[in-house]
């Protein structure tokens, strides 16, 4: 077993410690400042009940960008951040806000190898009321946060290739390197899509993007 990284141990702190309706890490946004992106709550009883709606309500919305396609709802919403992002070391999400307190869309952070140095873009989805830009910006300083605070060295993002957020990854600064074939399997409930190298005439593939930072 590793020893956990510094890195893992902050955030893992900060998971620990983020609880609805209290005031914890915030990440500014924009020169001057525009938003902050802070925190998800996930801890079982703490969770925030307009993050689980929204969260809820902006994932149905997208749900053909994503490679599990469902219906969700609140309920099933909490019970995820409960258990599948609370309890994964190497998986957060944060919330865009404005200034007035307006929740306009969410990023994270997932697939983390801490001893690796590598994590990935996880999670973005905008609410649709979000001015130009703010997503973009707001990505890319979590990426700087990733790298300088937890100490991720590569930072990449997979992304469906029918899915109009390459573009939008590509304007961040991601650099597609590989694409691979996905295939679709139908489960209880909905849609589960995963690579297959060998898939022919797959319907669409999941393209690989690596991040270069560059200085500020």
């Amino acid at each position: 077993m590793h020893s956990p990284t510094p890195g893992q141990q902050l955030l893992a702190a900060i998971k620990e410690t983020a609880r609805a309706g209290e005031t914890g890490l915030v990440l500014p946004v924009g020169q001057p400042l525009t938003a902050v992106v802070r925190p998800i709550a996930t801890v079982p009883g703490h969770i925030d009940a307009v993050d689980a709606q929204l969260l809820t309500e902006w994932r149905n919305r997208h749900v053909k960008s994503f490679l599990t396609e469902f219906v969700s709802t609140p309920e099933r919403t909490a019970a995820w951040l409960a258990g599948a992002v609370h309890q994964n070391p190497g998986k957060m999400l944060f919330m865009v806000e404005t200034l007035g307190g307006e929740r306009v869309g969410h990023v994270g952070l997932g697939f983390i190898d801490w001893q690796r140095g590598y994590g990935e873009a996880d999670a973005i989805v905008s609410g649709g009321a979000s001015p130009p830009g703010l997503m973009k910006a707001s990505l890319l300083v979590l990426m700087r946060w990733a790298h300088e605070a937890l100490g991720l060295q590569t930072l990449a993002v997979r992304v469906r290739s029918d899915n109009p957020a390459v573009e939008f990854y590509r304007k961040v600064g991601f650099q597609e390197y590989q694409r691979v074939p996905i295939v679709a399997r139908t489960v209880p409930g909905g849609v589960d899509w995963s690579e297959d190298p060998q898939a022919a005439d797959a319907p669409a593939s999941l393209v690989h993007m690596q991040l270069h930072l560059t200085r500020t």
